[in-house]
C-alpha cells in the first residue's frame, strides 16, 4: 500500500511539472507585432514567474515592449488590461538593464530585418507621446493635453521638451499648480535655465499665489543669469514695493537707471517709489525726467499734472479759509503767486494728456478750470464744447 501512494505523489509531481511548459517569449513578441496583445500579456506575465525565464533580460525587455504597446493602443479591447502599464514597461525595460550580459543592446527585428534598439524604441515611444500632447493642445484639449505629456517625462525623465510644452499649456489653461511644477523641474533639476521659464514662475509667485517672497527669490536668481535683462531688475523693484521695503527697491532702481538712463518707465517707477516714501520734490524730478527721455510717456505726464494741480488746489484751500487781517491779505496775496505758478506747471502736462487722449474728461475739465483762472477764456470754452461733444456735465466756470 505504501509503495502505491509514493509511486501515486510520483506521477502527480510530474505530471504537474509538465503542465508548467516554458513560456514561449518570441511567441509573445510576435503576437504584439501582430496586434494581438492580450496572448502577448497573458504570455509574458507568466514568463516573468517561470523559473527558467524569469532571470531572462529579453523576457523583461519584451515585457516592457508589450505594456507600452498596451498603453498606446488605439483598440478598445486592450486599453483595459493594465491599470498603469506605462509605468509597468518602464520598470520592466529598467529591470531588463539589470539583467543585461554584455555591452550589446536589445533589439527586436522590423518587418525588413533592420534592427530596432531599444533606445530608438524608447524615443519612438517618448515621440508618440510629444506629438499626442501638441495634436491635444492644438484640438483645445488641454487637459487631455497635458496627460500625453507627463508620459513623455515617464519615458525620458532628463529631456526638458516634454516639462516646457506641459508648463506652457498649464499655464494657458490657468494650472498654475502644473505649470509651476513643470517649471520648478526644469530649472532645479535639469539646469534648464531660460527668461521664459523664470518670467512665467515669477508670475504665478507674484500675481497667482501672491507670494512676493519667492517672485523675489526667483527674480534675483535669474538677475544673476541674465545680467543684461532689465526686465528683471524692474520686476524686483514692484515685488520690493509691494513687500513694503521701499529702500531696498529705491537701490535697485538707481543701479537699473545707470544701466538704461533713457529708460522712461524706470524713472516712473522711481518717482512712483519717491511718492511713497513722502519725497514730492524728488518723484516730480524722477517724473520729469521721464518726460524728457520719451515726451509721451503718459504715466510720467499725468502723476506730474495731478501733482502741481494738488499743491494748486490745497493752496487755495488754504487761502479761502484765510481771515481779511492786514497779515492774512498779505499772506493770501504771496499764496496766489504760489498757485499761479503751480497751475502754469500743471499746464502743459495736461495739455500733453489731452493731445495723448483727446477724450480724457478729467483732463478736459481741468484745463478748463486752469484756463479760467489764467483768464484765457477762448480756450476755456473750446473746452467746453469738446465736453458738452462727449455728452458729461460743464465744467465750472
Amino acid at each position: 500500500m505504501k509503495k502505491l501512494l509514493v509511486l501515486l505523489i510520483v506521477l502527480v509531481i510530474c505530471v504537474d511539472g509538465y503542465s508548467q511548459k516554458k513560456p514561449k517569449i518570441n511567441q509573445a513578441e510576435k503576437l504584439r507585432s501582430e496586434g494581438n496583445l492580450g496572448e502577448a500579456k497573458n504570455i509574458i506575465d507568466a514568463a516573468i514567474e517561470y523559473e527558467k525565464t524569469k532571470e531572462d533580460g529579453k523576457t523583461w525587455y519584451y515585457r516592457g515592449l508589450i505594456y507600452a504597446s498596451l498603453d498606446t493602443t488605439e483598440n478598445p479591447e486592450y486599453q483595459n488590461l493594465a491599470s498603469n502599464p506605462l509605468q509597468t514597461a518602464m520598470e520592466a525595460f529598467a529591470k531588463a538593464d539589470e539583467l543585461q550580459k554584455g555591452n550589446s543592446e536589445y533589439y527586436i527585428s522590423d518587418a525588413n530585418g533592420l534592427p530596432q534598439l531599444k533606445t530608438q524604441q524608447l524615443s519612438a515611444l517618448w515621440g508618440f507621446y510629444l506629438n499626442r500632447g501638441v495634436e491635444e493642445y492644438q484640438a483645445d484639449n488641454k487637459e487631455e493635453a497635458l496627460r500625453w505629456l507627463d508620459k513623455t517625462k515617464v519615458v525620458q525623465p532628463k529631456d526638458t521638451t516634454g516639462y516646457i510644452y506641459a508648463g506652457s499649456i498649464a499655464l494657458s489653461a490657468k494650472n498654475y499648480e502644473a505649470a509651476a511644477e513643470n517649471y520648478y523641474t526644469l530649472i532645479n533639476e535639469l539646469d534648464y535655465q531660460s527668461k521664459d521659464t523664470y518670467n512665467s514662475l515669477i508670475y504665478i509667485e507674484s500675481s497667482v499665489n501672491k507670494d512676493d517672497a519667492k517672485a523675489v527669490e526667483l527674480i534675483r536668481k535669474a538677475k544673476e543669469l541674465f545680467p543684461e535683462d532689465l526686465d528683471f531688475a524692474k520686476s524686483e523693484v514692484a515685488a520690493l514695493i509691494r513687500m513694503g521695503k521701499s529702500d531696498e527697491a529705491k537701490v535697485g532702481l538707481e543701479e537699473a537707471i545707470k544701466k538704461e538712463p533713457s529708460n522712461a518707465a524706470l524713472h516712473f517707477q522711481l518717482g512712483i517709489l519717491e511718492e511713497e516714501l513722502g519725497n514730492t520734490e524728488a518723484a516730480k524730478a524722477a517724473y520729469t525726467e521721464s518726460t524728457k527721455v520719451d515726451p509721451n510717456y503718459y504715466n510720467s505726464a499725468f502723476n506730474l499734472a495731478v501733482l502741481y494741480y494738488n499743491e494748486a488746489v490745497n493752496l487755495i484751500t488754504e487761502k479761502n479759509n484765510l481771515g481779511i487781517t492786514s497779515a492774512e491779505l498779505k499772506k493770501a496775496k504771496e499764496m496766489q503767486v504760489t498757485i499761479d505758478d503751480r497751475l502754469k506747471k500743471a499746464l502743459p502736462y495736461w495739455e500733453k494728456i489731452l493731445e495723448l487722449k483727446p477724450d480724457e474728461r478729467t483732463a478736459l475739465e481741468t484745463l478748463q478750470y486752469i484756463y479760467m483762472q489764467e483768464k484765457e477764456y477762448d480756450k476755456a470754452e473750446e473746452i467746453k464744447a469738446k465736453l458738452e461733444a462727449l455728452g458729461g456735465e460743464e465744467g465750472g466756470e
